[in-house]
């Protein structure tokens, strides 16, 4: 049986659930397939700790960093290791709360403590749980665009 994981608005999500069910697909966070309303996006991650699975509310994520062939999810509590690579989920979280910072890291915006100039274009950023993150060169612009600085 086909399962995807669906990502629509409250309004929506029963209807369509139920249409796919109708159709003999499954709803499943778990699944490789990710079907999405457009401007709809995730409240949440699946991402698993050591041996369980945990629901990971997009509010608690500070930043999401692509290391290997590990995706993995910072809280202040925790770091989750998730299935979905950035590229997903950039379209998957929300751009207002989200910004992609570099090809291996996506921080969230309310996660920012200071935001410091560096040499080369760059900018250094600390974050809400004391890490610091670079913004690179790549994304320099694109940064000081989506922020206003």
């Amino acid at each position: 049986m086909l399962k995807v994981k669906l990502v629509a608005s409250k309004e929506k999500y029963e209807e369509i659930e139920k249409e796919l069910k109708a159709l003999g697909i499954d709803i499943d966070d778990d699944s490789e397939f990710t079907l999405s309303e457009d401007n709809t996006f995730i409240d949440h991650l699946t991402g698993k700790l050591e041996d369980s699975f945990h629901r990971i509310n997009i509010d608690d994520v500070i930043y999401i960093e692509s290391l290997a062939h590990d995706v993995l999810v910072h809280t202040s509590e925790a770091i989750y290791r998730i299935k979905e690579r950035l590229w997903q989920l950039e379209n998957l979280l929300d751009p207002d709360k989200f910004i992609r910072i570099s090809n291996s890291v996506i921080v969230s915006k309310k996660a920012i403590k200071s935001i410091k100039p560096a040499l080369s274009q760059k900018f250094m950023l600390k974050l809400k749980n004391e890490k610091i993150v670079d913004v690179t060169r790549s994304y320099y612009y694109i940064f000081k665009d989506k922020l206003g600085i």
